[in-house]
Order: C-alpha cells, then structure tokens, then sequence
C-alpha cells in the first residue's frame, strides 16, 4: 500500500473510496523528467485513446507491464502512453531507456508533489487507467495486464 505522508511516526494511507477513478480524462499538472511543468494541455492528440500507467521504476511488475508494451508496440499505434512515477528523475529515466525504447509514443512524467490519486483515482504501482479518443474511462487495472485486454476497449 502506498503513503502519502509521515506525520508523527505514523503513516497515513490513501483511501481508494476518497479517490475514485476520473470517469473523463482529468486536468493535470506533473512534471517532465527535466522539471518543467507538463499539463493535459501539453498532451498531444491520442486518435485511439490513452493509457495512463502509474509505475514505481524498481517494481517488477511494472517492468513486465513495459515487456508487455514493448512486444506490442505495433498494435499500440496511435494510443498514447503516459507513465507517471513518484521516483526520481534520475530512476525514472533510467526505466525509460531501459523499458520503454520502443515506444516512440510514451510520455513519462514524475509526480513529484504526490497528487496522481487526486487527478486519476487510488493508485498503487501498476494502476493502468485506459480512455478512449473521447476522454471517457474504460477501465482500471491494478495489476499486470495483457495489451490485448487493454484494446477490447479501444
């Protein structure tokens, strides 16, 4: 289970009821590898919809999540992949040139002020959210998850 914050000694905990998942794709503000500030409004068009995949770059299923992608990068064209981590720029980058080479499409981002459960919904590391070319939520998966599953909605 994910923190948020240590107050005291003790840890408090995100509740999954006080962070449902955005049924529209939300507004957001994250941030390039680099620092800059990157917004929904900076998101190039996604013909086919998006995917957004809250990873952690040390966990292992997320890295199986990426093998996932990459070996099917062709039937991913025109879906837009956007993986957002809490880690470092540093760690991040590094799960990027390792995970995501062919994936010209991918969009990694860093939540460096911890608000990805206030903009998507209750997330643990891999939470994929899947929309389609409207914004519209297609589904939520907290798990290792087949491409061919996250099409059916595509």
């Amino acid at each position: 289970m994910r923190y948020l914050a240590l107050l005291s000694g003790l840890y408090l905990f995100a509740q999954p009821e006080k962070y449902p998942p955005a049924q529209q794709f939300p507004r957001f503000l994250f941030y390039t590898l680099d620092g800059k500030p990157f917004t929904d409004k900076d998101l190039p068009p996604a013909p086919r919809g998006r995917i957004v995949i809250f990873f952690d770059p040390y966990c292992d299923h997320c890295q199986k999540q990426a093998t996932f992608f990459q070996e099917s990068a062709t039937q991913l064209k025109g879906i837009q992949l956007i993986w957002v981590s809490t880690e470092t720029s540093e760690a991040i980058q590094k799960f990027k040139d390792t995970y995501l080479k062919a994936l010209p499409q991918a969009i990694v981002l860093r939540d460096r002020d911890f608000k990805f459960d206030g903009f998507f919904g209750y997330s643990v590391a891999p939470t994929l959210y899947v929309y389609d070319s409207l914004g519209k939520l297609k589904g939520v998966y907290r798990e290792e998850v087949p491409v061919s599953t996250l099409l059916r909605g595509l």
